[in-house]
């Protein structure tokens, strides 16, 4: 049974990149600039260790989409039936009838919340409803959107969040890393800003990696995987999210054959379900694959 969860060691996406908590992250100047790649709730959890330490510093956040987590707010999930959900449609059709079911509830009085907490159960369904294709431009084009509105920050944390950002001392940016420089006591930094013709040169002290998990399980630092992957045992699904798996969490070889004896669960299998890594959709997949073994 593979149960690895996700990797501990994310591949960094730019040179002296360093994940927060890592021995390196030694004490900073608290006035230091810092750099954090990546900008979900990785990301909050590293500005929060950040001014836990008394960091007063400017803080840049760089992602793709310069998105970061939206509120959570406790509210009531909007009940949905399957048949109100588009299966099968397009991802651009899909992403146009959420918006409309968004903006129809918030007419109502309701809240986008209620919406998207509302379509969880149908998630895996509405993923394994594309075509291979289909999930690849999902992930290009809207993942980010659904991550920040998925995937929520409490309250009190998206107000002092909003704080900071209010007060410049921290600042999202749209973009990617070029290249990275020592230079001095610092590292220098040439980011490509979204929609700029030219780059942008930063100083920074310090570049945190919270950009999330490995892109490549193959590649990964989880050895167990690493060895079946490499002698052939199992495969990457065909976007490389994790693990090619059959319906019943079998892993699938290079051959494309099912295993009768390995099988995999939790976030391994995100590219068969993609949202596969909080505790009430394992508990499910896990009593599924305890009636498969008995």
């Amino acid at each position: 049974m593979l149960a690895v969860g996700h990797d501990a060691e994310p591949a960094c996406i730019a040179l002296h990149a360093m994940k927060p908590g890592a021995p390196e992250d030694t004490p900073l100047a608290t006035e230091a600039p810092v750099l954090i790649l990546g900008s979900g709730l990785s990301m909050i959890d590293a500005w929060l260790s950040l001014k836990a330490r008394g960091h007063r510093g400017p803080v840049r956040v760089l992602s793709r989409r310069g998105l970061v987590p939206r509120a959570h707010l406790a509210r009531k999930p909007t009940p949905l039936d399957i048949a109100d959900v588009p299966l099968g449609a397009p991802p651009v059709r899909f992403m146009q009838w959420l918006r409309r079911l968004v903006r129809a509830h918030e007419a109502a009085g309701g809240h986008w919340q209620n919406v998207i907490d509302g379509l969880r159960p149908f998630n895996q369904r509405i993923w394994q409803a594309w075509s291979d294709d289909e999930r690849g431009r999902f992930l290009r084009h809207a993942k980010a959107w659904w991550d920040v509105h998925r995937h929520r920050a409490a309250p009190q944390i998206d107000a002092r969040l909003a704080a900071a950002v209010g007060e410049g001392g921290l600042t999202p940016v749209a973009g990617k890393v070029e290249t990275v420089e020592a230079s001095g006591d610092g590292l220098r930094v040439t980011l490509r800003l979204r929609g700029a013709a030219a780059a942008k040169t930063l100083a920074v002290a310090r570049i945190y990696d919270c950009t999330g998990v490995v892109r490549d399980v193959a590649s990964g630092s989880l050895s167990a995987v690493r060895s079946l992957t490499d002698r052939g045992l199992a495969r990457p699904d065909p976007l490389r999210l994790g693990l090619d798996v059959a319906e019943d969490c079998a892993v699938i070889d290079a051959a494309g054959n099912p295993s009768g004896r390995v099988f995999a669960i939790g976030p391994l299998t995100r590219g068969a379900l993609f949202e596969i890594e909080a505790v009430p959709d394992i508990r499910v997949q896990a009593a599924k694959l305890a009636r498969t073994l008995i």
